[in-house]
């Protein structure tokens, strides 16, 4: 048992460190040869190019949810682990896209064949993403068997893991979701002691915080009733002003990208545990966008981008002007988006494109369709890992294809002031 279980690690290690050499010589993804049509890249970061390593973020330290005048949230940091050594563990079932229903919160599918009705599965096959050994039996490990200890790294690097996938036919794509089973963060304490939660089959310290991020903190029970888990799925909706996915009927080659903020907005919140009377506090996302007040709900705060690249008329958008800060991002967005007041951009959506803010011109975000855009300098105000305040933004117009647009949009020098 003991050979096996040195086997096992040496295979992991093997894998990492051949996992650097590919990420070192890798060329660009729209390089990549296509099997079908249609290419499906997920990446877990805030920033779509170059996002911070996680040992950048916040010192190096998880982000800890501040107590408030309402209501007080014992956080138990005993033993916490550093924000480069968290284990986190995510399991995702499948990924669909919809041709159905402008504007959907999705309320309206209430049975499987409603659901079977709006949406078409593009990505039917599971995969599981980790970042530590959860479970030494090679038969047991779903992350292995997956590669999800490789993937988990392009996931998290500004890469993308190409997400096993399917065509689907030619059509205008509004929905977006990913389907997911389980997402375990790596450390949990109850009354003073580990939590010990289950992932993959597998006991481990931590906890499936599924349960805790699936409704907003203030969600009561008809709110609950009514609208979908927030994780089942993470939901894309195309609002007005905003670039659809494009399916044509002839052989384009399309990358359907699906970007979700986990990596740097990782923060500890509690709340009291009905059945024990003890608090529990666990790591989920950091409540920029719905304040968690010690509720068992901390939901809300993980938005889903999907976005089409087609490989032959993409362009790179190069910006000088910035000065290195871990909390400063340049972020994109399509200029009209949200115009007519359906939603609040720089609220309710993830940016197109996103990178923290480098010194100089080291600024680039990549695979950008020709359009009218914005370009903001966002910063986080609230030190919670989000950039939530629009320090400035500035037009955008892109055409053409294959070209470098440079722009200039002094960033990062100011908490108040930007291009």
């Amino acid at each position: 048992m003991l050979n096996r279980k040195i086997i096992f690690i040496i295979f992991i290690m093997m894998q990492m460190f051949l996992m650097q050499c590919k990420k070192n010589s890798a060329l660009p993804l729209l390089s990549l040869l296509y099997n079908n049509k249609i290419t499906v890249i997920l990446k877990a970061t805030y920033a779509s190019d170059r996002p911070l390593s996680f040992s950048e973020i916040n010192n190096n330290q998880l982000f800890i949810d501040s107590n408030n005048s309402t209501s007080t949230e014992p956080i138990d940091t005993s033993g916490v682990p550093s924000y480069s050594d968290l284990p986190i563990f995510l399991d995702i079932g499948e990924i669909r896209v919809s041709t159905k229903a402008p504007l959907s919160n999705l309320s309206n599918i209430t049975n499987q064949e409603d659901s079977e009705d709006f949406w078409d599965v593009l990505a039917p096959t599971r995969q599981v993403y980790c970042n530590k050994i959860y479970n030494t039996n090679t038969e047991l490990n779903s992350c292995l068997k997956n590669n999800g200890y490789l993937a988990f790294n392009l996931l998290m690097d500004g890469t993308g893991v190409i997400y096993p996938s399917r065509d689907v036919g030619s059509g205008i794509y509004l929905h977006g979701g990913i389907f997911f089973r389980s997402i375990f963060t790596g450390f949990a304490r109850l009354g003073g002691t580990d939590f010990i939660g289950r992932f993959d089959n597998t006991e481990y310290v931590g906890a499936d915080i599924i349960r805790y991020v699936n409704y907003d903190p203030d969600a009561d029970s008809g709110t609950v009733a009514i609208l979908p888990a927030q994780f089942f799925p993470l939901h894309h909706i195309t609002y007005p002003g905003t670039e659809h996915v494009t399916i044509y009927s002839e052989y384009i080659p399309t990358i359907v990208e699906f970007r979700f903020n986990l990596k740097e907005n990782l923060m500890l919140h509690s709340f009291q545990d009905l059945n024990s009377g003890e608090y529990f506090t666990f790591v989920g996302f950091s409540d920029w966008r719905k304040n968690h007040e010690a509720q068992s709900n901390s939901g809300g705060n993980v938005l889903l981008r999907m976005r089409m690249i087609y490989p032959s008329w993409s362009n790179k958008i190069r910006i000088s002007g910035g000065t290195y800060t871990t909390r400063h991002y340049y972020a994109l967005y399509y200029q009209n988006e949200c115009s007519n007041g359906s939603c609040n951009r720089d609220n309710d959506l993830l940016p197109l494109a996103a990178t923290p803010v480098r010194n100089g011109n080291d600024n680039i975000l990549n695979d950008i369709m020709p359009g009218n855009y914005v370009l903001q300098c966002r910063y986080d105000d609230v030190y919670d890992g989000y950039p939530e305040k629009v320090l400035s933004e500035i037009p955008i117009e892109v055409s053409g294809y294959n070209q470098t647009i440079e722009i200039n949009c002094n960033c990062g020098y100011s908490t108040t002031n930007g291009c």
